[in-house]
């Protein structure tokens, strides 16, 4: 008996001990910790390293010509093709969408149609398409009717880019709850919860901002940049 009598004793002490310590660990949990909350912010220029230019070939017809339009654009298309390639556009760089009819209202309802064909290059020679684009005298020179054009810049390795940025992002977050806490007898902690803001990428020296985040192709030189929200416990 006596030997049971001691296994309770020990028994009771542990559980008892064990008590206090989850006691000790719960009040220690539930006190409120001082946090200091920031925003990280990381910019940065890059210039593009991949352009799109976008062209519309257009026609119009009376109603009875609609074949002969349907001829006139496809061989506008053969024409801009050939253009394209004289000046080293390769093969694989264009792109060409189906044609699309639209009716032509006068004033008696439709008086004939306008035939659109959109083409368009993408390449890694940005120079060399900006110089196209900025010069299509010579294609209109060829009876080619270029409704619409545009360029487009993009970059190719943007993910990484971005990764990159976020990581500055949260560093330059830490350095300023770094610099906020200078001169007081508090000292930063670990780091409690860490958000991710969207990306705006603009034109450079850009001061456009959107809560969905921007993405400008217009221009090749741009300026991406990002926030990281960031809550560090004080000590």
């Amino acid at each position: 008996m006596r030997e049971y009598g001691k296994v309770a004793a020990v028994l009771g002490i542990s559980i008892v001990m064990a008590s206090l310590v989850f006691g000790v660990f719960f009040f220690e949990s539930r006190k409120p910790q001082q946090t200091i909350t920031v925003v990280g912010i990381a910019s940065k220029q890059y210039e593009a390293d991949t352009v799109k230019w976008s062209l519309t070939l257009t026609e119009r017809t009376g109603l009875d010509d609609l074949p002969g339009g349907r001829h006139r654009l496809h061989d506008a298309l053969q024409e801009l093709v050939a253009f394209l390639n004289e000046q080293g556009v390769k093969a694989e760089q264009i792109s060409i969408i189906p044609p699309n009819v639209y009716e032509n209202y006068g004033s008696s309802g439709v008086d004939g149609y306008r035939l659109e064909q959109e083409i368009y290059v993408i390449s890694k020679d940005v120079d060399t398409i900006d110089n196209l684009a900025l010069n299509v005298i010579p294609v209109l020179d060829r009876d080619i009717n270029i409704y619409r054009t545009g360029l487009e810049y993009f970059y190719s390795d943007i993910d990484e880019l971005k990764k990159n940025m976020v990581a500055d992002a949260t560093q330059n977050a830490r350095e300023r709850a770094l610099e906020m806490l200078k001169g007081s007898d508090m000292s930063l902690g670990k780091l409690r919860t860490l958000r991710q803001g969207v990306f705006q990428i603009t034109q450079p020296h850009s001061t456009e901002v959107s809560s969905m985040g921007i993405h400008d192709t217009s221009t090749k030189k741009k300026q991406i940049s990002v926030t990281a929200h960031a809550t560090f416990v004080i000590k």
